[in-house]
């Protein structure tokens, strides 16, 4: 660990501020022929011949699906592109796939994750219980607890977890301001999701008459076109949340009040690596630190900025290959925490990290 982290300023101040410069050629040209490949995989999905090719183009509408949500994430942030309104209409457009109104997820992800990243009861992406809530909870909360924290179990993270309770239906109080918004943002992703099904039963329906197609009915429509491509994209989204602030090194927050901006962006903030050089494949969004450290970067900059970045702190940047193995690692490590030692614990309490904290002393941080 740094023994005397920089301030804010100091942070920021290592990032060139060329690296924050956005462009529309060819982030423009990125997004929508992504969208239109998207478009031709699930239509291949419900007329194409053949079940081991429509299950190839909803697989690949799966990836499609993920590739266009960076972007919409970045649009979000209002990185993608020059211009406040034209980074609204590109993430507009990119969420649609996953039925996110931008609205609430710019409520859910920039005002709560980043602002309050890893603080419980504020930031929602992978916070873990303590040992005496999970004793404390019912047989049923800590069964779906520990689900969760399965490969399996990933799937269901996203949707259950983030989607229902903070982008399709968020707290009236929580949107504030953006409820009208809110709420044009919902129209918006109803109507996708009303086109979507229309577009595509009209093209089963002209199909019948092709004798090379073999067109799916209405259940297929929705299933091919629209669900799996869907739930294929909440597995990633999970996993990518997961390794990205999962770590055994990574530190969670008790309030605001015990948080510091060095040690949520920078020690606790994973950079993940891919095989064969697929990091820029999947739009550099696992060069999460850099992102973390300054959202203002768009995603064709962060691979540079991550380098400086790990450049400046080398041992405070935690850089892991992403292998069946480390994910297992994380998964058997990071199961609950206490928050005063700032420390991993097993389900039965037992730790499974050393502690950064020294006992009794909730206030000074372990060097």
């Amino acid at each position: 660990m740094t023994p005397h982290k920089p301030s804010t300023t100091t942070l920021l101040g290592t990032i060139p501020a060329d690296a924050r410069q956005r462009r529309y050629f060819p982030a423009i040209l990125v997004v929508t022929a992504e969208f239109i490949a998207y478009l031709m995989c699930v239509a291949g999905a419900v007329i194409l011949p053949w079940w081991w090719l429509k299950g190839v183009c909803v697989l690949a509408a799966t990836v499609l699906v993920g590739f266009l949500y960076v972007i919409a994430h970045d649009a979000g942030h209002g990185s993608f592109v020059p211009g406040r309104r034209a980074n609204r209409w590109v993430a507009r457009l990119a969420f649609f796939p996953t039925f996110t109104p931008l609205a609430a997820w710019v409520r859910a992800h920039v005002l709560l994750h980043h602002n309050f990243l890893r603080v419980r009861g504020r930031d929602m992406v992978w916070i873990p219980w303590t040992a005496e809530e999970y004793r404390n909870a019912s047989v049923w909360r800590r069964g779906w607890y520990r689900l969760l924290r399965t490969p399996i179990g990933l799937t269901f993270y996203w949707t259950v977890g983030n989607w229902i309770p903070y982008l399709l239906f968020p707290p009236r109080e929580g949107i504030g301001t953006r409820h009208r918004q809110n709420w044009f943002d919902r129209f918006l992703v109803i109507g996708f999701a009303v086109a979507m099904f229309s577009g595509l039963f009209a093209l089963t329906q002209a199909a019948e008459g092709w004798s090379w197609a073999d067109p799916v009915g209405p259940l297929g429509v929705v299933l091919l076109g629209m669900v799996l491509p869907y739930l294929g994209f909440t597995y990633q989204i999970a996993l990518v949340d997961l390794v990205h602030h999962m770590h055994p090194q990574a530190i969670c927050f008790l309030s605001r009040d015990d948080w510091d901006y060095y040690t949520a962006t920078v020690e606790s903030t994973t950079h993940v690596v891919l095989p064969f050089g697929l990091n820029r494949f999947m739009h550099n969004i696992l060069e999460h630190t850099a992102h973390h450290v300054d959202p203002r970067i768009p995603l064709y900059n962060l691979p540079r900025v991550q380098d400086i970045l790990e450049a400046a702190y080398p041992t405070d940047i935690s850089v892991e290959r992403l292998t069946p193995g480390y994910l297992l690692r994380i998964l058997r490590t990071c199961r609950l925490y206490d928050y005063d030692r700032r420390q991993w614990l097993d389900y039965d309490g037992t730790p499974t990290t050393p502690a950064r904290r020294p006992e009794g002393n909730p206030t000074v941080a372990s060097s």
